[in-house]
């Protein structure tokens, strides 16, 4: 049961990152960052913070059997994706534009942990 509910969750995850990131990519078009890969940015720190909000959330909570396979590993799993950020990093290490490569992993670990704490921070009751 677990393994379908990482299945349906990461495929609807999926879905999500293709639509907001596509979405946010567009809204970027002959902008100064049009060049800059804002969309997996934007997505993977709605995932650190989402994620985050779900743990505060349950922390010292018991959560439903599905929640974690369902929400955490499958949709946010999908929805979030180190691969292409790794990805997207390298293509702009490579094509010289090595200050938004450096600019992309500090955003993207500062932000992504900052994300997660308030995350925590917003939904753990103590």
């Amino acid at each position: 049961m677990n393994a379908l509910l990482v299945f349906l969750g990461g495929g609807l995850g999926s879905l999500a990152r293709y639509g907001l990131s596509s979405g946010v990519q567009s809204l970027a078009q002959n902008t100064m960052i049009q060049r800059f890969p804002a969309g997996i940015l934007v997505c993977n720190l709605l995932g650190c913070f989402l994620i985050g909000c779900l743990f505060g959330y349950f922390t010292g909570k018991s959560a439903p059997a599905w929640v974690f396979p369902l929400l955490a590993t499958g949709f946010l799993g999908g929805f979030t994706t180190f691969s292409t950020f790794a990805r997207d990093t390298h293509s702009l290490w490579t094509t010289g534009l090595t200050q938004f490569a450096i600019l992309k992993v500090f955003l993207s670990v500062a932000l992504g942990l900052i994300a997660v704490i308030a995350g925590i921070k917003l939904t753990h009751s103590p």
